[in-house]
């Protein structure tokens, strides 16, 4: 009997607990919904904020990011290829 009653009582705790957890969720999720356009204007503004203090121009929509440019497509290629190079290197010098 202590089993049984133990084995119902776990059982509404948990049904208790994935309820209020599911109802938060909900709540936060809402939340966040009506919050996002404020968040967002907060956001731009700082961003205009500070391209201005460093004397930038600001567009809304822009897609380039500024800054150093370095390219490394060859990069990957170029590593891995010395690496090869100096392994057979290493075991060359070995051998002899």
């Amino acid at each position: 009997m202590k089993n049984f009653v133990a084995s119902v009582l776990a059982l509404v705790v948990g049904f208790f607990t994935v309820t209020f957890a599911a109802i938060m969720g909900l709540f936060i999720g809402i939340a966040a919904l009506i919050a996002r356009p404020f968040i967002k204007k907060k956001v731009e503004a700082a961003y205009a904020e500070a391209v201005k203090q460093q004397g930038g121009d600001y567009t809304a929509n822009s897609t380039v990011i500024d800054g150093e440019y370095d390219d490394i497509t060859n990069r990957s290629q170029a590593q891995s290829q010395s690496q090869t190079g100096n392994h057979h290197m290493n075991q060359m010098a070995q051998s002899l």
